[in-house]
């Protein structure tokens, strides 16, 4: 283990808990110094009354001693029990900090990022910060060092005069027990590195079974069983990872029991040979067996704090990777949007790989859209559609070429305030297991008059009227029994009241309707058209529907643009476009017709 990695780990760990709970610190060290003064009471007082009841033999005085023993045990556990609950709820709050800092963290990526596979391993092993020993056990122990090194200091000075060799035997057999505790740490992370993939498409499987909304899938094409077999491939891979993880440990327990006992037994024999030399009385014998096992112990707990932090230094060092990934926005001095000027987006010489393949998605891409513009991005499945505008979106950015809002680099803009500027529903929108309004609003404050209106336009008031709640009532029932499940149709005028609620300059639809029938989607892209008026709006599909409410259509094939212009324009040209639009208009007639 690096010691940089170790310093880091306790720096990091440190300024987290001092950012977001200071007297976290305050209270380790305070429980410190009472596990200190509790140890010390511990060590010397049942030596001092042995004597009083062996040499004194003063029924006043040793009720007195016993008397103040009592009491002080009693004050020093009382108030250290409470310091470890306020300790346990600190570290709760710290730990409940930390995963929204890694939850914030994952949401403000580099969008590239969230379907690279060494990322999501390098995620998954970040948090595992949390839930190996409990994200701050290290840094307790790390703490704990105050208590224990003046423990040490105490006990060792009473040890050196009766037996140095005493020292020097704990000193050893504890240092054998942290070199090969050392080398398990290692073994364990490496084991715990190759789990953590696994581990992912554990939870994959898990969610499938326990996820309603494949419960069709499951059915219809009975591959329940499939799906078990897959699942107990997995558990047994995990299986064989935890057995050789027990083995390492039960291997390493034997080992420290070992050592222990020959140390137990060398100690004995030693202080048996210092009773038997000095001629020791009970209270003696007892102080400095005590003082032994409090030496013992605080070494041991000095050197298994340093093999924590050293185990948490690993995980620290993805932590680290992990948080310095390129975000959405990594300069904080970029410019803001002004949103008053007049809309002007341009594509030059846009090309873009998706990361790790050789192969363009789109290439050559020249385009220019204005303030309320209608474009429609046309073309068959895998022709770059989604991908021009996930560009546009800047959820990736071009391998070549430039994208420009009036006149300049997108990428030179603040993201949230660029993001700002469109209302986008996706062909696979996500609707959350919050509330309607919640839905729509997606807002701790929602604006009731833009909901309803929202709410009106999209064509979703006659389903809302229904239920009891109204625009309160909870969707699915991931945690609520109230939750209620949309029909297709209902959702996508969710997703669209959601757009509209959003209220942005430019409106994007992209093959939100590919689900419903060529007739359906004619008349929800008609009812849209007119809710958009005055804005600028891009349509994205593989079937025609949108072409006759745009003043302009480009032709996508193959990443590249093959047309454009408007309806009429295209179809003189009896390229693509018109091919495509024959072929889709016979099935719209013989689709009517048997309708």
């Amino acid at each position: 283990m690096d010691k940089v990695q170790i310093i880091n780990a306790f720096k990091f760990m440190v300024s987290f808990a001092w950012k977001h709970k200071k007297s976290y610190l305050f209270l380790l060290i305070v429980e410190q110094l009472l596990y200190l003064a509790l140890g010390l009471l511990n060590t010397f007082f049942p030596g001092w009354i042995l004597n009083a009841v062996f040499e004194t033999k003063d029924l006043k005085t040793i009720l007195f001693m016993v008397l103040v023993f009592a009491s002080l045990l009693w004050m020093i556990k009382t108030c250290a029990q409470y310091i470890r609950t306020q300790i346990y709820n600190s570290s709760y709050v710290l730990s409940m900090k930390f995963s929204m800092y890694i939850g914030e963290t994952t949401s403000k990526l580099d969008f590239k990022y969230i379907e690279d596979e060494s990322v999501l391993n390098l995620h998954d092993k970040a948090i595992n910060c949390v839930y190996n020993d409990g994200f701050f056990g290290p840094l307790e122990r790390i703490i704990s060092l105050i208590g224990q090194v003046l423990m040490l200091a105490s006990v060792s000075v009473i040890l050196v005069r009766l037996n140095p060799f005493i020292i020097i035997l704990c000193i050893i057999t504890i240092a054998l027990n942290f070199t090969v505790n050392y080398v398990v740490n290692k073994k364990m992370y490496e084991l715990d590195s190759q789990k953590t993939k696994i581990n992912r498409k554990k939870r994959y499987l898990l969610n499938v079974f326990d996820d309603f909304e494949y419960g069709k899938e499951i059915r219809i094409n009975c591959i329940s069983n499939y799906l078990k077999i897959r699942l107990k491939d997995t558990f047994s891979d995990i299986y064989e990872l935890n057995r050789k993880s027990e083995n390492i440990q039960y291997k390493n327990s034997i080992f420290e029991n070992t050592t222990s006992a020959i140390q137990k037994v060398g100690i004995y024999v030693l202080l048996a040979i210092e009773v038997l030399k000095k001629g020791l009385g009970v209270g003696d014998f007892t102080l400095y067996f005590n003082a032994i096992n409090q030496f013992s112990g605080s070494i041991n707990s000095l050197l298994k704090g340093y093999l924590s932090l050293s185990k948490m230094g690993l995980y620290m060092d993805d932590l680290k990777k992990f948080v310095s990934l390129p975000r959405m926005d990594d300069d904080i001095s970029k410019d803001k949007v002004n949103e008053e000027d007049e809309l002007y987006f341009e594509f030059v010489n846009v090309s873009f790989k998706y990361p790790g393949t050789e192969t363009y998605a789109l290439k050559n891409i020249n385009l220019k859209i204005t303030s309320g513009d209608r474009l429609a991005i046309v073309g068959a499945n895998g022709a770059g559609k989604t991908t021009l505008v996930k560009l546009l979106l800047r959820l990736y950015n071009p391998s070549e070429g430039v994208i420009l809002l009036g006149g300049k680099d997108i990428r030179e803009f603040k993201y949230e305030e660029y993001a700002k500027l469109f209302s986008v529903v996706f062909q696979d929108y996500k609707l959350f297991a919050f509330s309607i309004e919640e839905n729509i609003g997606l807002s701790e404050s929602i604006d009731k008059g833009k909901l309803n209106d929202s709410i009106e336009k999209s064509g979703l008031r006659k389903k809302i009227n229904e239920l009891p709640l109204k625009e309160k009532t909870p969707l699915f029932r991931s945690y609520d029994d109230g939750g209620v499940e949309l029909s297709g149709g209902e959702a996508q005028k969710l997703g669209i009241a959601r757009s509209l609620y959003k209220d942005s300059k430019v409106v994007i639809l992209d093959e939100p309707t590919a689900a419903l029938d060529p007739i359906a989607e004619y008349e929800i892209y008609q009812h849209f058209n007119m809710l958009v008026e005055g804005r600028t709006s891009i349509y994205i599909s593989h079937r025609l529907a949108s072409t006759r409410f745009s003043n302009n259509i480009i032709v996508l094939d193959k990443g590249e643009i093959v047309e454009s212009g408007n309806h009429m324009v295209l179809m003189k040209k009896n390229g693509l476009y018109s091919e495509m639009y024959n072929m889709q208009a016979e099935y719209y007639n013989n689709y009517a017709q048997e309708v």
